[in-house]
């Protein structure tokens, strides 16, 4: 017994109404729900994010609207699925990075020129600390400028002495920020996520950031009262 078309038509209808109430639905937490995401965790979704995500969004409808049509080419050779497979992929991830790059989540502080004459320790490590490559600034806040998944640094130098018995300000400095997480103390509250310095850097730079951070005192206030170097 034949099928009329109307038969055929009404369940791929209701399949596209559904998918469509699904894209409606990812559009709407795109643009209402990660506005709201708390600032606490590190994340920052502007403008460029979820207009990404609403692209990334409707090309997932179009291609499941692809996969709902009665009659698709099979792939002649293994190889072109693979290719494209592999294209797919390439753009994606391409875009996610070109996007990153653009619109960091995180603002990169902007560290002032070096003076002509040679760069005193702590003037060196000041830019270490604002080098990308570096990234203290990712996780550690000073003067309301940087991350906030690892404590304000903001006046570190003021209590960095009083953290393990026994050690000068400079000398726990220098310790936490070599050993990093793997150090024994550890600044309540927060993670255990700080990488080990001492594989990142060098020796002599490892000297220029705790120049840098012991130039930072004053007294200590509510705002920072945890805000020691370190995990």
């Amino acid at each position: 017994m034949a099928v009329a078309p109307q038969q055929k038509a009404a369940p791929r209808r209701r399949l596209m109404q559904s998918k469509g109430a699904v894209l409606l639905v990812v559009l709407i937490a795109i643009w209402i729900g990660l506005p709201f995401v708390p600032e606490e965790t590190g994340l920052q979704f502007g403008w460029v994010y979820r207009v990404f995500f609403t692209v990334m969004a409707l090309l997932a409808g179009l291609f499941f609207w692809f996969l709902g049509r009665e009659r698709i080419r099979t792939p002649e050779r293994p190889a072109s699925v693979i290719v494209s497979v592999a294209a797919v992929y390439l753009v994606t991830v391409g875009l996610l990075v070109a996007v990153g790059v653009v619109y960091p989540q995180f603002p990169v502080p902007k560290t002032e020129k070096a003076p002509a004459q040679p760069a005193q320790a702590s003037e060196r490590g000041r830019e270490l600390f604002s080098n990308p490559t570096v990234g203290c600034f990712r996780c550690h806040a000073i003067a309301g400028q940087g991350g906030i998944r690892g404590p304000d640094l903001t006046q570190v130098a003021s209590r960095a002495g009083g953290r393990v018995s026994g050690l000068t300000a400079r000398d726990y400095l220098f310790e936490k920020l070599r050993a990093g997480s793997a150090y024994d103390f550890k600044v309540p509250k927060y993670a255990p996520i700080m990488p080990p310095y001492q594989a990142l850097v060098s020796e002599d730079q490892l000297e220029d950031l705790v120049a840098y951070l012991a130039t930072l005192t004053g007294t200590p206030t509510d705002e920072v009262e945890d805000g020691e170097v370190g995990d």
